[in-house]
């Protein structure tokens, strides 16, 4: 996560003033960005495994709504203007005096569009559904973000599975820890009873 940077250069002209004061302040906010951006990326890097995995998939999930929100948005235009097409065509048919092959191939046109309008519609609610659908363990969308993670950063994703196992386990010891004082417990009472009551 290293960016390479180049601080802007302040207080040099050019010869007919090309460069403004508004081109000035731009580049001293690209740079107080990228700054911004190598710090948060520092603080990152030494943060614990479970925090590091918790920013990655927090952006990859942010990543993929603005992935849903652009293909929704992309799909929605064409199928507005597959509609007007479709409405073109369908308003040139052909008179009655035309003849039966221009009437057929006006027929193959219209059922063509329609078909690409079915397809259109048939994948923009695939979209939302991906969007809106919940999966196993978490909404879809959530699980898609989360497999992305895994290809992207798979020493992350270890490093997470790992920290999680741990936790799972320390958590089942402790569960077992008060069970088995109290089966140590009543298993001791019991040989000292029957040592006291031995012959």
């Amino acid at each position: 996560m290293k960016l390479s940077m180049e601080r802007p250069q302040q207080g040099r002209t050019s010869s007919a003033g090309a460069r403004g004061g508004a081109e000035i302040q731009a580049d001293a906010q690209l740079y107080q960005a990228k700054d911004e951006q190598l710090e948060q990326a520092a603080m990152l890097d030494a943060a614990p495994p479970d925090m590091q995995y918790g920013a990655a998939l927090a952006a990859q999930l942010e990543a993929k709504h603005e992935q849903v929100e652009r293909i929704e948005d992309r799909l929605e235009n064409l199928i507005e203007s597959q509609a007007s097409r479709l409405q073109r065509t369908q308003m040139q048919q052909p008179g009655l005096l035309a003849f039966p092959a221009t009437r057929a191939q006006w027929q193959q046109q219209v059922q063509q569009q329609q078909k690409t309008m079915q397809r259109l519609l048939g994948r923009l609610e695939l979209v939302r559904e991906v969007r809106d659908s919940m999966g196993v363990h978490a909404p879809r969308i959530e699980e898609l973000a989360a497999r992305k993670l895994r290809t992207r950063y798979p020493g992350l994703a270890s490093e997470w599975d790992a920290l999680q196992q741990a936790q799972l386990l320390e958590k089942l010891l402790q569960q077992q820890g008060p069970e088995r004082s109290h089966v140590l417990q009543t298993g001791r009472g019991s040989r000292l009873g029957l040592s006291q009551h031995g012959p």
